[in-house]
């Protein structure tokens, strides 16, 4: 249990990939954070990990990651409840599809809050508190395969792919800016994922690619032990299947 009692802030952490990358951390002996908006799925993973892993490893926190007051009560929350913290994933996000001459403009200022400004506002406070405990850590970021150069692009995804090239850029930003406080930061951009926001928002993509095979290369990016001389990396995830 390489990550026993390291505590790990997910945030997206209701459904999907966060719960995934929430239930597979705890397993490897982590306390863990999960962050969402939706109480209701906060709770059915709060749940579920606590009945695999104990009570005591998993804290529930309604957080909407675009407000900055509430990140900073989700940090709060997480120290007074397990006393110390080493590792962020940030993986809250949001999708609004459509043609791009429609698109309203508070439409692609909500998908840049949640996808960038979640992921700003979380990093920065992770930084705050990892230098203050006085120890390093690891920040897991979570990208797209839309967000890497070169990849296939889609019509009417215009302000999730731009929100995505910029939590790569933030990745390999902060790399920079954590390595003097032994801060990792690193970053997995997959492709489709058999999630409730791909069937929604992209139900044309065939995908054998499930929540819990991105978790375990989050969860791998999360162990110094595992990942310990990478810093900077953009991990694409296809599909081989």
């Amino acid at each position: 249990m390489r990550l026993k009692d390291e505590v790990a802030i997910v945030t997206g952490g209701g459904r999907g990939i966060g719960a995934a990358t929430a239930a597979r951390l705890a397993e490897r002996g982590a306390r863990v954070v999960v962050a969402s908006r939706s109480a209701d799925e906060l709770a059915a993973t709060s749940r579920s990990i606590a009945a695999a892993a104990g009570a005591d490893r998993v804290l529930a926190v309604q957080t909407d990651v675009s407000d900055e007051r509430a990140v900073a009560l989700l940090f709060e929350k997480t120290l007074e409840h397990f006393g110390d913290f080493h590792i962020l994933v940030n993986n809250a996000g949001q999708f609004t599809g459509g043609d791009f001459a429609e698109l309203d403009a508070a439409s692609w200022d909500r998908i840049q809050a949640v996808n960038v400004r979640g992921a700003f506002l979380a990093s920065r406070e992770a930084f705050r508190r990892l230098t203050a405990l006085g120890h390093g850590g690891t920040i897991v970021n979570v990208s797209s395969l839309g967000g890497v150069h070169g990849t296939e692009k889609f019509a009417g995804f215009t302000a999730y792919t731009v929100s995505k090239f910029g939590v790569v850029g933030l990745t390999e930003s902060l790399a920079v800016d954590g390595r003097k406080l032994a801060i990792r930061v690193n970053c997995v951009a997959p492709g489709a994922v058999e999630t409730r926001m791909k069937r929604e928002a992209a139900p044309f993509l065939e995908t054998t690619t499930t929540a819990d095979d991105v978790a375990k290369v989050i969860r791998f990016l999360c162990d110094d032990e595992e990942s310990g001389a990478l810093s900077g990396s953009i991990i694409e995830i296809h599909s081989n299947r």
